[in-house]
């Protein structure tokens, strides 16, 4: 949540939900120390054009970007500069993994049009995108 001086502050956030998430819904198979330590904001303006949902940060290792589309032209319009700022991002923090989450109501289009978006795009073997229901995260308030 923005401040309204530019600030960025945590939300109240459950982490356990948060490493359900992360271990059921993402399959992440990180070691159980990692949970040791979960940052969750939310809000987070990346660029001029793209706010996310909620960024993640698990035990400094695994790098999540959440954002919420409506509708497949978003999902064209965003998903190149979501890739290439959390792979920018993990590499800088010299995170293990960054993993994008797109979440929505339209689980069987917004995948169609990601899936193939996200074939063509440069990365490697540590960015990883998901489609998950809105309803998947709402778990993360208290």
């Amino acid at each position: 949540m923005e401040t309204g001086f530019g600030i960025m502050v945590a939300m109240d956030y459950d982490k356990e939900n948060i490493k359900t998430f992360v271990t059921q819904i993402l399959g992440c198979a990180c070691p159980e120390k990692v949970f040791s330590y979960i940052d969750c904001k939310s809000d987070v303006q990346l660029n001029e054009n793209v706010v996310l949902k909620s960024k993640i940060n698990v035990g400094n290792r695994l790098l999540i970007y959440i954002v919420e589309v409506n509708n497949r032209d978003s999902v064209k319009d965003i998903m190149l500069s979501l890739v290439t700022m959390g792979k920018k991002e993990r590499d800088n923090l010299r995170f293990n993994r960054f993993r994008l989450v797109l979440a929505t109501d339209n689980l069987d289009e917004i995948k169609q049009v990601a899936d193939s978006i996200f074939k063509t795009i440069d990365r490697d073997e540590r960015v990883h995108l998901h489609i998950v229901s809105k309803v998947a995260i709402k778990i993360f308030k208290t």
